[in-house]
């Protein structure tokens, strides 16, 4: 063997083993590498090398300049042939950020808007009241809007169009056996995403800012009003404080003010002004102030709503517990018959004796950190049920749509 393939065939030796030289720190926000050695040096901040060391992949990263590391030293090696090689070796430190996802263009989000604007289905009758009429509650759950997972504003704008399309269909089907003269709307909590603070990477994952996750939701909510209250006679829409909409400061996630400072009730406030028109005359509005629970006579059934972030655990006995400690301050808690809260993103429903709970799954477009801690996942939709005296637990004909 000569001596150039014998240095050529030490070089591959010294790289594979350097590749098991160093360690690396990953986080939701970034990371550090410690003790990273090469043989050969970094150059015009290619980093590439170094993230596929680890296996990360470097276009979802950059590296903070000022925080980089370096030493270099010379160290010889035995040759097969007797003599020595001096090689020279290298050794990097440095802290890395994930990049932000891109937003969207003002143009796409303006097309967007436009796009939602236009949306049609078929006109329907106004319905006649009558006796023995009956309500139909349609709850907006987390939807979130912003939010890049699940194929981002995009796909959470065309599940909302499909679900106003399937309320729609459910609500003429419902019209065949009952007299349906009264609709619910609800915002069941966190329409919007927020761009800071309820959790670590939430910063560079969303696609539209505060102020564009607003109109989105407004836009949407407008559409959904539009289309289905001068349908009927009664309707009202109905809206929480929730955790997502807390108007926080410096990327905090809770109010600095007061729970009254939360998107769940200015949200609302702003539709019901943008809805100031007489078509919107009969509509009745449920707006919380700084309440957690807000209450409703639905078609003469008390219905009682509670985003569910303050909510400890999660299924029947911890929903039980709370509600047990509800009622010792506030009557209208124990005297609601139906609950219905949202929150935890899958549809659940149990009956409790005194009222019966749900909890609505969400119009978002999932999460993968859920689903690749545990692998549990949930359909995204629209929990839809009529309300009223005509069955004996006060609800009837549930859907998913």
């Amino acid at each position: 063997m000569s001596i150039a393939d014998t240095a050529r065939r030490v070089g591959t030796i010294e790289r594979e083993h350097l590749a098991n030289k160093g360690r690396v720190e990953v986080t939701p926000e970034g990371g550090e590498f410690t003790d990273v050695q090469l043989d050969a040096p970094i150059k015009s901040g290619d980093w590439s090398r170094v993230f596929r060391i680890f296996q990360l992949d470097a276009t979802e990263f950059e590296v903070v300049d000022d925080t980089v590391r370096m030493t270099t030293w010379q160290q010889s090696k035995a040759l097969e042939d007797g003599t020595r090689d001096i090689v020279q070796l290298y050794s990097y430190g440095a802290r890395f950020k994930r990049k932000p996802k891109a937003r969207l263009s003002d143009d796409e989000i303006t097309e967007r808007r436009k796009a939602v604007a236009k949306w049609k289905i078929p006109k329907r009758e106004r319905t006649t009241t009558r006796n023995g009429s009956v309500a139909a509650v349609i709850n907006l759950a987390d939807i979130q809007g912003g939010k890049s997972e699940g194929g981002g504003v995009a796909a959470t704008q065309q599940r909302l169009h499909d679900g106003l399309e399937n309320v729609d269909r459910w609500l003429d089907r419902m019209a065949g056996d009952y007299n349906v003269s009264e609709v619910v709307l609800v915002n069941n909590g966190d329409p919007m995403e927020n761009c800071a603070g309820n959790y670590a990477a939430q910063l560079f994952t969303v696609e539209l800012n505060h102020r564009g996750q607003m109109n989105f939701v407004l836009d949407v909510w407008e559409q959904y009003a539009r289309h289905l209250f001068p349908r009927f006679d009664k309707a009202r829409f109905v809206s929480v404080l929730c955790n997502h909409g807390e108007f926080g400061r410096m990327g905090a996630a809770k109010s600095q003010t007061s729970d009254s400072d939360n998107a769940g009730g200015f949200l609302a406030e702003t539709l019901r002004r943008v809805l100031d028109r007489p078509e919107f005359a009969h509509v009745e509005w449920t707006i919380p102030h700084d309440e957690m629970n807000v209450y409703a006579d639905v078609a003469g059934v008390p219905m009682a709503f509670n985003h569910g972030h303050k909510i400890p655990g999660n299924d029947a006995s911890g929903f039980e517990k709370w509600l047990n400690g509800q009622v010792r301050g506030d009557h209208q808690a124990h005297a609601a018959r139906i609950w219905q809260t949202a929150h935890r993103h899958h549809f659940a429903a149990w009956d409790m004796g005194s009222c019966s709970v749900f909890q609505a799954p969400s119009l978002d477009g999932g999460s993968k950190w859920l689903t690749d801690m545990t692998g549990r996942y949930s359909r995204s939709g629209i929990l839809a049920y009529l309300v009223g005296e005509h069955a004996p637990l006060g609800w009837s004909d549930m859907a998913f749509l």
